[in-house]
């Protein structure tokens, strides 16, 4: 681990399994010495660290339901989302539990009990006292009852969360990446290095794969600064590395030095949660020493895993972006496990082969439901298929290819597209997000190192891009993301546009 659980007084960094069921009890002992019974509701509020999977299993072990909640939300964010679900407990660190929201309150207002997992605060349990004690008999769920809730990324708005049961969450979405399907899945000679958002439904379905296919190795990095990454992966050179767009982003840095020797070994990169720049594919992909590294892209989404894969070839990511034009193609469906449709958004009847429509997904993986919003459910649940809000096109061949998000999509074009052939062009550092507007040209907010934007290389890069309004520009730190390192592009245009709408309508977002 890139550093100690919070849970674990001892301070270990490197444990085996029969550790980590020992710190499973451990924690289910101290919840219920807070008080915690089955059917209770349980919300984690923390920093990321793959200690956020060993609490929610002590939760779901005395048959509470735990609410996963990113600590990288503001708590303004987390606020509506725990008065929504009205904790029994509310476990959290210091910083986030005496943080106050907007209205000078703090969350633990907002849950019966709180628990601090790092210190005293006025009111909370703390876990070293609970620590110790015996621990309660495992209380077992039914395959269709609720286990657990996680949010979504909250791109425009207060995120939703989502309800999981046993069946979806382990019978369908971990499925299948627990087989064995070499080279797209672990071998038992792997070294896996996870970065990711601990407490997401994706951490859940890679755990169990994890635990099935058993690589040798398995490194839990819970944050991107180079400086901590670089000797751990240096000292213990993985051969499968996945991570978010934004880590990846952190990451090139290390990909320049010392010849790239940090991922020499990498035989398989994997991206989620958003689209790779094609630039930075090509950086990890040319840093291996592997003779043939893939780059494993996934589509999906929190409510229903993945719906879709692609793989791209060290010798495919060296052809540069604006050599290979139009909308970036995320592969084909599962066989056996999703259907993809495209249709028309007004009638929803499928449209021809590349023509663009909404894209609808059918997957048995589709969760149950969001909690106590059932009018945002009913918006996206189309009979058994599943509205993704992504505007697409299907090839003759049976791929995908995506062009934007419906609310950021103006017919005859895609954002996507074109920020992919400007990011390639401009210098390293550099994010490029396209904002539509009802009555003009897409206004480019720029993200550049220090804020400053060199114009003559701005020329350059938009050339033979449709046209584009003049540049919004602002420091790559200012922009703002999600948890998961997706651009917030309403918050952008809350920011640089005073109010201008949007093309679609976001009402499947």
């Amino acid at each position: 681990m890139s550093r100690p659980m919070d849970i674990d007084p001892s301070g270990q960094s490197i444990v085996d399994l029969p550790a980590l069921a020992e710190i499973v009890r451990n924690t289910a002992g101290a919840l219920h010495a807070a008080g915690v019974r089955a059917g209770d509701r349980v919300a984690v509020y923390k920093e990321n660290h793959f200690d956020c999977l060993l609490i929610a299993a002590a939760v779901v072990r005395v048959g509470a339901i735990p609410v996963m909640l990113s600590g990288l939300l503001p708590p303004d964010t987390a606020r509506p989302l725990l008065q929504r679900v009205e904790p029994s407990l509310l476990i959290g660190t210091r910083r986030l539990l005496e943080e106050q929201d907007s209205n000078g309150e703090l969350v633990s207002a907002f849950a019966e009990r709180t628990l601090c997992l790092d210190g005293d605060v006025p009111g909370a349990l703390r876990l070293t006292d609970l620590l110790g004690g015996p621990v309660p008999e495992f209380v077992p769920r039914g395959d269709d009852e609720l286990m657990m809730l996680t949010h979504t990324s909250g791109t425009t708005g207060v995120p939703k969360l989502i309800m999981y049961t046993p069946e979806k969450l382990q019978g369908q979405m971990a499925r299948l990446e627990c087989r064995k399907l070499p080279p797209l899945t672990f071998t038992r000679d792997d070294v896996a290095a996870m970065f990711l958002p601990y407490v997401h439904a994706r951490a859940f379905t890679w755990i169990y794969s994890v635990l099935t296919l058993s690589p040798a190795t398995t490194l839990l990095v819970s944050e991107n600064d180079p400086e901590v990454v670089g000797p751990l992966l240096r000292q213990h050179r993985p051969t499968v590395i996945e991570a978010l767009p934004i880590d990846f982003q952190r990451m090139v840095p290390l990909a320049d030095e010392n010849g790239g020797d940090a991922f020499a070994a990498v035989r398989m990169f994997i991206g989620n949660f958003d689209a790779m720049r094609w630039s930075v594919i090509r950086v990890f992909l040319n840093a291996s020493k592997h003779r043939f590294p893939v780059w494993r892209e996934g589509y999906g989404q929190s409510e229903t895993g993945g719906m879709g894969m692609t793989m791209i070839t060290r010798y495919r990511a060296n052809k540069r972006r604006d050599e290979n034009p139009g909308p970036r193609k995320v592969g084909r469906p599962m066989p056996g496990f999703v259907e993809l449709k495209v249709v028309d958004p007004t009638t929803f009847r499928p449209v021809p082969t590349g023509q663009p429509g909404v894209v609808l997904a059918k997957t048995k993986a589709r969760c149950v439901g969001y909690y106590k919003e059932p009018e945002r459910w009913r918006e996206k649940a189309v009979g058994d298929w599943w509205n993704t809000g992504d505007i697409g096109l299907m090839t003759r061949t049976g791929a995908l290819m995506l062009l934007d998000r419906e609310v950021n999509h103006t017919p005859g074009g895609s954002c996507l597209e074109h920020e992919d052939v400007i990011v390639e062009r401009l210098p390293r550092g550099h994010d490029v997000a396209l904002l539509p507007v009802p009555d003009g040209p897409p206004v480019p907010v720029v993200a550049a190192p220090g804020g400053e934007l060199d114009r003559e290389r701005w020329r350059a890069a938009v050339r033979g891009v449709p046209e584009l309004a003049e540049p919004v520009v602002i420091d790559f730190e200012d922009m703002p993301r999600t948890g998961t390192g997706k651009i917030l592009r309403q918050e952008l245009r809350r920011r640089h546009l005073e109010g201008a709408g949007s093309p679609g309508h976001g009402r499947w977002t």
